[in-house]
C-alpha cells in the first residue's frame, strides 16, 4: 500500500512533457539500466557463479578416460631349456591400451555440501546486481533533476541580468538628465558583471551534469540530453515506524545480509564434512601384450576395484593438523560476523530512514519559508522602484532590492529541488524500486 502511495506522489509531483527531443525520468532510468556497463558486469558475474555451480556438480558424475602406453624394456630376462632354445619372460616392446571409468558412489554428502556452498554465491551475485541497479537508478534520478534545477537557476539568473541591464539603461538616461551620477552607472555595471559570473558558474555545473547523465545513459559525448519535467510540491506521509518496517522488508542490503549468513552456514557444513569417508569404484578394460604363452600377442584384459577411503584425521585430528577443527572455527567466526553485519545493516537502515524523514521535513519548512521570502522580496522591489522614481531611495537601494529578489527566487528553487531529491532519497532509504 505504501509503495502505491509513494509512486502516486512521485507521478503527481512532476508534470512532464514528452516531445521528440525530451527525456522523461522513467525513460532515463530505463536507458541507464539497459546500457550501463556496471549492470552488464554484475550480470556476467551471475553467469560466472552459475558456471561455478555446474563445475562443482561435475564431481557427482563418473570420470572416464583412455590410456595409451608404450614401454621399452631391456635387457629382457630369459631362460633356456635343452631343445627349446631361449624363452623370454616378457616382451621388450610393451603396449597397454585401455578405457577406464572411476566414480565416488558415496561420501556422506561431502560433495553436495560443497555444491550448496557454491550455490550461495549465485544468490550473492544476484544481490549485488540489485544493489547496482538501485544505485544506478537513483544516481540517474539525482543527475536528471540536478540538470533541471541548474537550467531553471540559469533562467532565474538571466531574468536578473535582464532586469539589471534595464536598470543600467535607465540609470544612464538619468545621468544624461543630470539626476544620477556616473557612480550609479558603475555600481550597476558591477552588479551585472557579478550576475554574469554566477551564470557562467551555473552553466559550467550544467555542462558537467550533462556529461554525467550521458555517461549513465551510455550516450556518445555529443548526444543531446533534454530532461523534461517541473518541480512541484506534494505532501508525503512521514510515519517513521511504517517507513522503517517497509525498509526492513524491501532493502536489498537486508536480503544480502541474510544470504551471507546462509553462505557462512554452508561453509560450516563443508568444514564438518571434510573428513567424511568415501566409497570409490574403478573399472578398466583394454588390450596389452605380455601374456603367456605368446607374450607378443595383444589380449583383452580388465580390472575392477572398490575402495573405502577413511581419513585418519577424522579419527585422530593430529594427523590432519587439526584441519577440520580449524575450518569449523573459521566458518563459525564467519557466521557470527555475518549475523553482526546484519544487525549493523538493520541499524544503518533505521538511521537512513530517520535521516530521510528529518531532511524531508526540513526541506518542507525551508520551502515554505522561501516562498514567503519571494513574496516579500517582490513587494520590496515594487516599493523600491516607486521610491527610486520619486527620488526617495538611492540607486544602491534599488539594486539591493533587485538582487534580494533574485536570491530569494534561487533559494526557493533550491529548497524545492532539495525537497524533490529528499523524496527520492527517502524512497531509496525504504528500498522502493523506481524502475
Amino acid at each position: 500500500m505504501l509503495t502505491i502511495v509513494f509512486f502516486s506522489i512521485i507521478t503527481a509531483a512532476f508534470s512532464q512533457t514528452n516531445t521528440s527531443d525530451s527525456l522523461t525520468i522513467d525513460e532515463a532510468v530505463r536507458m541507464a539500466l539497459a546500457t550501463n556497463p556496471a549492470i552488464q558486469q554484475a550480470a556476467h558475474a551471475i553467469d560466472a557463479s552459475k558456471a561455478r555451480v555446474e563445475e562443482s556438480e561435475s564431481s557427482l558424475y563418473p570420470e572416464a578416460g583412455v590410456s595409451l602406453n608404450y614401454t621399452r624394456l631391456g635387457p629382457v630376462a630369459a631362460f633356456s631349456f635343452p631343445g627349446f632354445g631361449s624363452i623370454n619372460l616378457f616382451p621388450s616392446n610393451n603396449y597397454d591400451e585401455h578405457v577406464g571409468v572411476s566414480a565416488t558412489v558415496y561420501d556422506f554428502n561431502k560433495r553436495q555440501k560443497s555444491i550448496d556452498l557454491v550455490k550461495t554465491q549465485v544468490q550473492s551475485s544476484k544481490d549485488r546486481l540489485e544493489l547496482v541497479r538501485q544505485d544506478l537508478a537513483y544516481r540517474t534520478v539525482q543527475t536528471f533533476y540536478t540538470i533541471l534545477f541548474l537550467k531553471q537557476s540559469i533562467q532565474v539568473q538571466n531574468d536578473e541580468i535582464n532586469t539589471l541591464n534595464e536598470h543600467l539603461n535607465m540609470t544612464r538616461k538619468k545621468v544624461e538628465a543630470g539626476t544620477a551620477t556616473d557612480f550609479d552607472v558603475l555600481t550597476t555595471q558591477v552588479r551585472v558583471a557579478a550576475a554574469q559570473n554566477t551564470k557562467i558558474s551555473l552553466e559550467n555545473s550544467l555542462a558537467n551534469a550533462e556529461i554525467t547523465l550521458r555517461h549513465l545513459l551510455g550516450l556518445p559525448p555529443n548526444a543531446r540530453v533534454e530532461p523534461a519535467g517541473e518541480f512541484t510540491e506534494a505532501p508525503v506521509p512521514l510515519n517513521l515506524d511504517s517507513l522503517i518496517n517497509v525498509a526492513m522488508q524491501n532493502r536489498v542490503e537486508v536480503k544480502a545480509a541474510d544470504d551471507q549468513i546462509v553462505s557462512a552456514q554452508a561453509q560450516y557444513n563443508v568444514a564438518s564434512a571434510v573428513n567424511n569417508p568415501s566409497v570409490n569404484i574403478a573399472l578398466a578394460y583394454g588390450f596389452k601384450n605380455g601374456y603367456e604363452p605368446n607374450i607378443n600377442a595383444w589380449r583383452g584384459n580388465y580390472a575392477a576395484a572398490v575402495q573405502l577411503q577413511i581419513p585418519l584425521s577424522g579419527v585422530v585430528p593430529y594427523f590432519g593438523g587439526y584441519r577440520e577443527e580449524s575450518m569449523q572455527q573459521e566458518a563459525s567466526a564467519n557466521i557470527k560476523a555475518a549475523k553482526s553485519y546484519k544487525s549493523d545493516v538493520a541499524e544503518q537502515i533505521k538511521a537512513d530512514v530517520q535521516r530521510g524523514v528529518a531532511d524531508l521535513r526540513s526541506s518542507m519548512d525551508k520551502f515554505q519559508t522561501t516562498d514567503v521570502a519571494v513574496q516579500q522580496a517582490e513587494s520590496a522591489l515594487s516599493l523600491a522602484k516607486i521610491r527610486y522614481e520619486a527620488g526617495t531611495v538611492t540607486n544602491l537601494d534599488l539594486l539591493d532590492a533587485e538582487t534580494s529578489l533574485a536570491q530569494a527566487r534561487l533559494m526557493r528553487l533550491e529548497a524545492l529541488y532539495r525537497y524533490v531529491i529528499g523524496r527520492y532519497e527517502l524512497l531509496q532509504a525504504v528500498g522502493e524500486k523506481i524502475w
